[in-house]
């Protein structure tokens, strides 16, 4: 009995110290974001249409060679915004270094970010690092917004349990963003909670789309939405005036992995959606790493959009 109750008492610890550790300095306020400006002085090219691209790219890990294929997205359509999820700052699995700082220098691109998660499992550092979203831009940004969303699982109180020790709640971050012939477009950076139901991560997205209604302005919501094709979110953005960005296109972007050589993905949870624009084309690209490997476990969405 005495031998169990030790092994009772230290496991009680871990989960407590997790709990109680300090945060690393900068981020007890969470909801305060990091903005940097690295664009070019020289407007990026625009002849009315602008490409988004949303992109969990799983901590950031091999963060370099993400910042390869959005190099080559950005030569082919200069006027790209990129919606990131899931992107360190200072953690040791990607390096410690801020990875979408580095994204946005290496782009030359404006950034905002938000941490979703203060991470206890650092393993370089006696402060532990953080991971959030972020959307970088060529254009300037304004009227930005961080949206704490409703805790539908808390990874605070159970992801020690889950070996992913933290502390915060998912993150929505929106923006807009100043075009160079002066019209004006809303975007939105999402990861809605993976631990949920679809009618649960309505409620999420309503918290987004209500933030939307405030602006009348052309308006995207991209990201991670752990949503499959038939939930429950692709009904309630109709209420709201949004309409599904990849209707139709059923190529699947999450949980994947290196299959002969290619990148297959298992399950459709990557979007993008749409307010008062047209959509000329929808894409699910497969990158891979240098060494041939998969980037992330996510696959990115892009769409190109028509400015009305």
């Amino acid at each position: 009995m005495g031998k169990y109750f030790g092994i009772l008492v230290v496991m009680v610890l871990l989960v407590s110290g997790c709990a109680t550790r300090k945060p690393i300095p900068g981020i007890e306020q969470l909801n305060q974001p990091v903005v940097e400006s690295y664009a070019a002085q020289k407007a990026a090219p625009f002849g009315g249409q602008f490409q988004v691209i949303a992109y969990n790219i799983e901590r950031g890990i091999y963060w370099k060679d993400v910042a390869n294929y959005l190099a080559d997205q950005q030569a082919r359509m200069p006027a790209s915004i990129i919606l990131l999820s899931e992107t360190d700052r200072m953690h040791s699995r990607s390096g410690d270094v801020f990875v979408a700082d580095e994204l946005a220098r290496a782009l030359k691109m404006n950034l905002v970010f938000a941490t979703e998660f203060i991470e206890y499992n650092d393993q370089t550092k006696d402060t532990p690092g953080d991971h959030g979203n972020a959307i970088l831009s060529p254009f300037p940004l304004k009227e930005i917004t961080v949206i704490r969303q409703k805790d539908l699982f808390s990874w605070t109180k159970w992801g020690g349990l889950l070996g992913e020790p933290r502390k915060g709640e998912r993150v929505a971050i929106g923006a807009i963003a100043l075009l160079p012939d002066g019209r004006e477009v809303r975007v939105y950076t999402v990861h809605l909670e993976s631990n949920a139901a679809s009618p649960q991560r309505v409620v999420q997205m309503e918290e987004v789309l209500d933030d939307a209604k405030k602006y009348n302005v052309p308006a995207v919501i991209g990201g991670d939405y752990n949503e499959l094709p038939a939930g429950m979110i692709f009904q309630a953005i109709k209420d709201y005036g949004f309409e599904n960005s990849f209707a139709g296109n059923h190529q699947n972007t999450g949980s994947c992995g290196i299959n002969k050589g290619k990148v297959e993905c298992a399950v459709k949870i990557d979007w993008i959606v749409h307010r008062g624009l047209k959509v000329v084309d929808k894409i699910v690209d497969y990158p891979m790493t240098s060494q041939g490997g998969v980037i992330s476990d996510h696959s990115p969405v892009r769409a190109i959009f028509l400015m009305p």
